[in-house]
């Protein structure tokens, strides 16, 4: 599969998946994965950080939340739209940009951390979204 069709499939179902996640259905991410994620984190107060495949954004807020400063990326553009509405009437100060993990538009060593918060198993190529991710 390849990115672009990633994106399409993502794109047409981020309308969707926000609306129910944000309603609480999306009960394994907020009642497992994210705690246990978050309890497992090292210190990121003060770090700079970027989420890879952030979709809505929730996560990458809770990093901010941290003490973070986040920036985040979703290949999906619907997802990336509600994560700057929620940051225009909540600002935490993070910036939410259309891009592919595949490919990352960021200079080497931008970055003090990357996660990807249940995103890699939706990418076509996991080596190469970290190899990306090990030059930011």
């Amino acid at each position: 599969m390849k990115s672009a069709e990633v994106a399409e499939f993502w794109e047409a179902n981020a309308e969707t998946w926000t609306q129910h996640s944000r309603a609480g259905y999306d009960i394994y991410r907020d009642a497992l994965n994210t705690p246990a994620f978050l309890d497992i984190l090292p210190q990121v107060s003060s770090l700079h950080g970027l989420d890879i495949g952030c979709g809505d954004g929730s996560n990458t807020r809770k990093l901010a939340r941290l003490g973070a400063r986040m920036h985040a990326i979703d290949i999906a553009p619907t997802f990336i739209r509600h994560a700057q509405d929620t940051e225009a009437t909540d600002p935490l100060e993070i910036a939410f940009q259309v891009a592919d993990g595949m490919a990352l538009p960021f200079a080497e060593d931008a970055f003090d951390f990357v996660t990807a918060f249940m995103s890699l198993m939706d990418m076509p190529d996991q080596a190469r979204v970290l190899r990306e991710a090990h030059g930011c």
